[in-house]
This record gives C-alpha cells, structure tokens and sequence, in this order.
C-alpha cells in the first residue's frame, strides 16, 4: 500500500469520525435595555438579545447559557439566579397556550389586565367565599338560577322592572319601611283563610 493511499485512507476515517459538538458558553447579565440586554463575557461587557424560546424573563445577575450567531447574541435559558427577583415569563406581545387540558395550581392567584374576556360553553365555582369589588356588573343570560341558605342584600337604592310575571313564594313575609309603602295596581287582591288585619291610626277607603 503506497502512502498516498494510507493518507486517504486516514482521512476517510476521520471524516468518518462524529464531530464533537461546541462547548456551551455562559454568560452574566448586567442589565436590561430597551434594544434587549447587556451581557458579561470574559470580562467584556456585549449587547444580546433574548432568544424567542427563552420564556423566562432575564434579570441582572442571572448565568445565562447563550449562543452567538451572525445576527448577534442570544440568550437561550437561564441557569441560575442569584437574587430573589421573581420569575416572569415573558410570552410577546401576543401569546396563546394550547392544551387538552390546563391546570393551575398556587397558594395565592393574581390576574391583572385592562381588559378580558372569558369564553366559557360552562362553568363550575367550588369555593368558600366570593368578594367582588366593580363599578358596573351586567349580567345578560336566558336563565338566572342563584341556589343559596342564606341570600343577604345590602344597597343604598334598588330598582327592578318585570316585564311581564313575577311570582314569590316564602313560608313568611315581612316587609317594613320607615316612611312609605305604596301598592298600586290596575286590580287587587288581598285573601287569607284566616284573618285580614288592617291597623292605623286613620284608615281610608274609597
């Protein structure tokens, strides 16, 4: 065998050899910026930029593992954290979660927008106490059904316009004003089985 042909056949082994895969560079941040962030690499201080699968919001002084490329410095994840800044995913400007089923769990629960909307086909609460605080609360459905032991309301003015029916149906019935109670209606009837009791100090009729 000449040697011309043992280096070819040398080089054939070793382009047949798998490439070892570059080692993964690390990197501080320094700062947030309005073009992205300032990273600490070998001493030097870089712009980069937040990598689109990195969901996790870089803070100043996070070991982030990153990845150079023609277009800049990204920041792929983050390794650690040295403060107790909070961990914030940062979704864009636009995101949407898809799943079969999604399920939150945490000991304290804070939602915060402008605006929302919740399109719900049903919806079922379990919980021990429900406290709403808004200026407004509309209500717009076919049927309302409230199923409670105990139903308290408290508000300075009520108002309540039935357009057609209204029906109440109690074992008992007291209702009192301190001023005046006014019924009219086009008919009236009042019937008991009992007794009917009309108590004043002047009574009108007719």
């Amino acid at each position: 065998m000449t040697h011309a042909t043992l280096a070819v056949a040398s080089t054939a082994r070793l382009a047949d050899r798998p490439t070892a895969p570059p080692l993964a560079e690390t990197a501080r941040v320094v700062d947030r910026t309005e073009d992205g962030l300032l990273l600490e690499l070998g001493g030097t201080v870089r712009p980069g930029r937040v990598a689109l699968s990195c969901l996790v919001q870089p803070e100043p002084g996070d070991l982030a593992l990153i990845a150079r490329t023609r277009q800049g410095m990204f920041v792929l994840a983050l390794l650690e954290r040295a403060g107790e800044a909070p961990t914030r995913l940062a979704l864009g400007p636009t995101a949407e979660v898809t799943a079969g089923t999604l399920r939150l769990s945490a000991d304290t629960f804070h939602l915060q927008a402008r605006v929302g909307r919740v399109l719900l086909e049903e919806l079922t609460h379990i919980g021990r106490a429900v406290t709403a605080h808004a200026n407004k609360i509309r209500f717009i459905g076919d049927t309302l059904e409230t199923l409670a032991d105990r139903l308290l309301t408290q508000v300075r003015r009520s108002f309540r316009f039935v357009t057609e029916t209204e029906q109440l149906r109690a074992g008992d019935i007291d209702q009192r004003a301190e001023q005046t109670l006014t019924l009219r209606g086009r008919t009236a009837f009042v019937t008991a089985e009992t007794l009917v009791k009309v108590d004043a100090d002047q009574i009108h009729m007719g």
